[in-house]
């Protein structure tokens, strides 16, 4: 499979690998910067390997949020 894809693709791929995330999740997580993503038009492209660090990894809180 190709590692780069659009939304729905990347969202078909996940629930093909068992991975419960939904196709809204994927969207919000582009929109809010959380997914890196490049654009071609209104269509995002997302690089697959970096979804799955986000996942198996996690991804750091804002300092206004970690506890001291």
């Amino acid at each position: 499979m190709c590692d780069v894809a659009t939304i729905p693709e990347t969202y078909k791929r996940l629930k093909k690998e068992g991975y419960a995330i939904s196709l809204c999740t994927l969207r919000r997580w582009v929109k809010q910067g959380i997914l890196p993503a490049a654009f071609a038009g209104q269509k995002a492209l997302i690089y697959y390997p970096n979804l799955l660090k986000i996942l198996h990894e996690g991804t750091e809180q804002p300092d206004t949020m970690k506890q001291k």
